[in-house]
């Protein structure tokens, strides 16, 4: 798989520790030489997104506006109509399955 899949769920973590996880689980990839990353954060259960989703989000989008990261799409901004997203499929068949369904849960980085 050319595809880093980082999972901030497992374990039930706090925010913090899934922020750290998130952080040093994106350094090791980048080692790794991957380029590209699936962070599961879940959704959250109250209905408007759970705080490891929201906190994530920010952290790697502030990764993008630095310069440490490529590009970050949310889950459900990973559809056909997305023109980074066709492009990311087109590099990694693996994000073919996120096409066809809207994910929350989820959020695709390009390392």
């Amino acid at each position: 798989m050319n595809i880093a899949e980082i999972n901030l769920e497992e374990g039930m973590p706090t925010c913090d520790e899934a922020l750290d996880r998130l952080k040093s689980s994106l350094r090791l990839a980048k080692q790794n030489k991957y380029k590209c990353a699936l962070i599961i954060h879940g959704y959250g259960s109250t209905g408007r997104g759970g705080a490891i989703r929201i906190k994530a989000r920010q952290w790697l989008n502030a990764q993008v506006r630095s310069g440490s990261l490529k590009a970050v799409i949310s889950g459900e901004d990973f559809d056909v109509l997305n023109a980074k997203a066709r492009e990311l499929r087109g590099k990694f068949p693996e994000l073919e399955q996120l096409l066809r369904v809207t994910n929350h849960g989820v959020t695709v980085v390009e390392l």
